[in-house]
């Protein structure tokens, strides 16, 4: 003997069960909730790597001019005859066939500038002691930061060859 089971099929509304295919109302605002402190988030990282980003520029462009300065007057210096200091932000080499000059934020060689557009020198001081030359100069970058603009000074003395 076989027991059948039948199972009713209950169409009463206080049993039915009904299927929506959509989200309520606070669903949707649980998820664009999620999403809004999801792209915060993201937005805090993305402008924190950008600031980072920005000092690393402007402080690696302050280190390739000063060292690029200081080669190229190293350089000249060692190499001249004679050195005159016009004024305290000029200089000229071998009679006047090689001249340093700040001009305009610029740091000049017979006219050709020695900084890149990425930085500006804010003074340059000559001052000859004998047989040798020092050096002082203040480069500001001009790359935009959050903490402000960045400068690095340097100071060096260079002897002049016999």
């Amino acid at each position: 003997m076989k027991l059948k089971l039948k199972i009713k099929n209950y169409k009463s509304s206080r049993f039915a069960i009904k299927i929506h295919n959509g989200f309520t109302v606070v669903e949707l605002l649980i998820y664009m909730a999620l999403l809004t402190i999801f792209l915060l988030v993201l937005l805090d990282v993305f402008t924190t790597t950008l600031n980072f980003k920005l000092q690393s520029e402007a402080t690696s462009a302050l280190n390739q001019d000063s060292r690029s300065i200081l080669g190229n007057l190293n350089y000249n210096i060692y190499n001249s005859g004679t050195a005159t200091i016009v004024s305290s932000s000029k200089l000229s080499l071998d009679s006047g066939t090689k001249v340093y000059e700040l001009s305009g934020g610029n740091l000049l060689l017979n006219s050709v500038k020695l900084n890149s557009l990425d930085t500006k020198v804010d003074s340059i001081t000559f001052t000859k002691i004998g047989q040798t030359i020092q050096i002082t100069f203040t480069l500001e970058s001009l790359i935009t930061t959050s903490g402000g603009p960045r400068t690095q000074t340097m100071n060096t003395t260079l002897g002049l060859r016999y």
